[in-house]
């Protein structure tokens, strides 16, 4: 039986996953086959090479890491990213690429293709600058971030194509899935449709399709959690969400990391024999 596990996105909301990977790690959990997309990339490599505790610390911004008070914007949003996703990698809490690249689990990162607005689905074992550039594409979220290019095409973020992509581990040969959210039910997804005027001489002409999927992001989103909500019902599916508000997507504040951190944690924790027993029947 093939068991894979997916990570939503939600740029600082992950720190709920970093609190679902660390239970999972100290009950020695693996999976088959793991994904992650947009922030939750960061929980499906961490969570092959089981380096608990270093997705709470790298997705802090680097002045809090430093001890120092942060702001959100005046700090640069697109400087912290490049911190994230490069930098971080190789700083006070290192990524273990060998690890990862002679890792026997099947790992994908997707992010979607500006030309297509399609998900396209990364693996990378040799290369680390690839990785992280394939890292990198996955969290370019539009409006805010610049394409990523990767074998001649540009990428944006993977949430615009597949937020949740449990239907790609089912291609994948997976038995089981489990999904893990960041989505507190009071939470909306991003509506693209409200930032037209902004997306309209960005992408409309030179990535049509592109613009397309972000005008329709919001419903795409909704659809695919009610597709959620009936697999877990029927039992196809394990989903790990928030129960609580978590702290915010460009949150700065240390205290509110650490609570969603803790809810994650101890979630996951009160629903780890339900999850094993899921895993196993």
């Amino acid at each position: 039986m093939k068991l894979g596990i997916v990570f939503e996105g939600g740029s600082r909301k992950v720190m709920f996953s970093a609190g679902v990977i660390d239970a999972m790690i100290d009950e020695n959990l693996s999976f088959d086959y793991v994904l992650g997309v947009s922030a939750g990339a960061h929980c499906a490599l961490n969570f092959v090479t089981k380096q608990r505790g270093r997705v709470f610390q790298i997705l802090k911004p680097s002045k809090v890491r430093e001890g120092k008070r942060a702001h959100a914007i005046r700090d640069g949003i697109e400087k912290e990213l490049h911190i994230l996703n490069y930098e971080s990698q190789y700083g006070e809490y290192p990524f273990d690429f060998q690890t990862l690249f002679n890792s026997k689990t099947e790992y994908e990162i997707c992010a979607t293709c500006g030309e297509t607005a399609k998900p396209d689905y990364f693996t990378e074992r040799k290369d680390e600058k690839h990785l992280l550039d394939i890292l990198n594409a996955s969290c370019s979220l539009p409006i805010l971030f610049p394409f990523t290019e990767i074998g001649g095409k540009h990428y944006v973020d993977g949430c615009i194509s597949n937020s949740i992509p449990f239907d790609r581990a089912f291609e994948k040969g997976c038995d089981k899935v489990v999904i893990v959210s960041t989505k507190y039910w009071e939470d909306k997804p991003t509506d693209f449709e409200r930032y037209s005027l902004l997306l309209q001489p960005m992408y409309k002409k030179k990535y049509p399709e592109l613009y397309k999927a972000l005008i329709n992001r919001y419903d795409e989103y909704m659809k695919q959690m009610g597709k959620i909500e009936m697999l877990e019902e029927m039992g196809k599916v394990f989903v790990i969400k928030p129960q609580q508000a978590l702290c915010g997507v460009f949150s700065v504040h240390d205290d509110e990391f650490q609570k969603s951190y803790n809810h994650g944690l101890e979630y996951t924790k009160s629903v780890m024999d339900k999850l094993k027993d899921y895993l196993k029947n």
